[in-house]
């Protein structure tokens, strides 16, 4: 096993969507980039859950949400028309 480092650089890991929402929810000021992401995913989550054609393609929808907004990093979605899709 090896020995935990200290000196990590933590820049090195990716920011996502939810990470953006904890920040916000415990009152931190956001960069505007973080906030242009954290509103692009809301407005695509929606159209994206809207267009699901019934129960099954809704729940595969909205674990891929859950995907996304957990292990994407935030600057993914700061072009809207970019936004990975099916």
């Amino acid at each position: 096993m090896t020995e935990f480092d200290p000196h990590i650089d933590t820049d090195a890991f990716l920011i996502s969507i939810n990470d953006i929402r904890d920040k916000y929810f415990e009152g931190e000021k956001l960069p505007q980039d973080e906030l242009v992401a954290m509103h692009n995913y809301d407005k695509f989550r929606l159209e994206y859950l809207n267009a699901s054609d019934g129960e099954v393609d809704f729940e595969r929808r909205y674990f891929r949400l859950q995907v996304m907004a957990n292990l994407y990093p935030y600057t993914d979605f700061l072009d809207f028309d970019k936004i990975p899709r099916d």
